[in-house]
């Protein structure tokens, strides 16, 4: 792993810039919060980007043609949380299976996206996933991460 000092903002930015380009991004849009706080802390750039583009596409995925969703950083201490947030009800029975290994409701040939961010996050990275979806929030996946890197 490669550890360095990372701007949030001008990750996110560069993030959005590559999923936007791919097909399921086409005729939606990616809106980053206004309260979202430009925050430096330390990770591997290129496991974690590959972390947020999962979240991202996902959440792009479950979105209709012209919806939006939205994401952003928050700083809550000596960790960051980033989210993504999108408007579609996950089902009880899918949030059940959403990290296991092979679970998909897209087809048989998929299944690794949220079993691989829960693994990256948790193995590597030294953060959590979390999520949630309701009526109220909606569908929110977050990931909280040290803001400094302990050996």
């Amino acid at each position: 792993m490669k550890i360095e000092s990372v701007n949030s903002l001008e990750f996110l930015t560069t993030t959005i810039n590559k999923i936007s380009s791919h097909s399921v991004g086409k005729n939606k849009n990616i809106v980053v919060d206004s309260k979202s706080t430009d925050i430096c802390f330390d990770t591997d750039r290129i496991l974690f980007q590959r972390v947020i583009i999962n979240l991202l596409k996902n959440a792009l995925e479950a979105t209709p043609e012209n919806g939006s969703v939205s994401t952003g950083f928050e700083d809550n201490s000596d960790e960051i949380r980033f989210w993504v947030k999108n408007k579609v009800l996950i089902p009880l029975d899918v949030q059940a299976q959403l990290f296991q290994r092979s679970f998909s409701t897209k087809g048989n040939d998929r299944g690794i996206g949220t079993y691989s961010i829960k693994l990256i996050v948790e193995n590597y990275l030294k953060g959590k996933v979390n999520f949630k979806s309701n009526e109220i929030d909606r569908t929110i996946f977050s990931v909280d991460l040290k803001k400094r890197w302990t050996e």
